[in-house]
């Protein structure tokens, strides 16, 4: 490419700059402005298809985009809400069998995909598209049916914000003997009274 030595631009460039300044000069009046008319619809053109239409379809969009972070917001307050409360109550008495076992049926017959791994005393639970309704109930039953509590959750919502994947760490309760619970508050009052 050989460079101009008055303006250091390339040959053609140059060349097919000069033809187009020549080109405009012949223009009569009347093309030059259709030719202005012309370039200005195509700049108003590019503006809409950039610029404005992009910022209205996300204006048109965000009240219903807002409304629906608001309901899954609101759906995992109530979900966190019912956790703690679980958390609060105290254990039950751990029927017979293995946690593990016992929270993958649950969780696949309620429509999700389980893996669980059992360590003594806890299960880590992987799973994927769990409804995200449903978590609460689980958290409920593993109180309530295995004596047990979640102890860590590391969930995401899904594509369609209508289920869960992630982990889930559920912990069994240590429940005193019903003899060792009753004998605990007679205990109390006798050290309070020895003190």
């Amino acid at each position: 490419m050989a460079l101009s030595p008055r303006r250091g631009a390339p040959a053609p460039l140059a060349t097919l700059n000069a033809s187009l300044l020549l080109r405009w000069r012949t223009m009569s009046l009347r093309e030059r402005r259709l030719v202005l008319a012309a370039a200005g619809l195509v700049a108003l053109a590019l503006a809409w298809l950039v610029l404005l239409r992009p910022a209205l379809r996300t204006e048109a969009q965000a009240p219903q985009r807002i409304a629906h972070l608001q309901a899954q917001l609101a759906l995992a307050r109530s979900q966190a809400e019912e956790l703690s409360r679980l958390a609060a109550q105290p254990a039950v008495r751990a029927q017979e069998g293995d946690l593990g076992a016992a929270a993958t049926r649950w969780l696949r017959a309620h429509g999700a995909q389980a893996q669980a791994a059992s360590l003594p005393g806890s299960v880590s639970l992987q799973l994927q598209h769990l409804p995200a309704s449903e978590l609460a109930e689980f958290a409920r039953t593993a109180r309530q049916q295995w004596a047990a509590r979640v102890a860590s959750a590391r969930l995401k919502l899904d594509a369609g914000g209508s289920s869960l994947s992630g982990s889930l760490e559920l912990l069994a309760q240590q429940v005193q003997s019903g003899d060792a619970a009753q004998d605990a508050p007679e205990q109390a009052p006798a050290g309070a009274q020895g003190g």
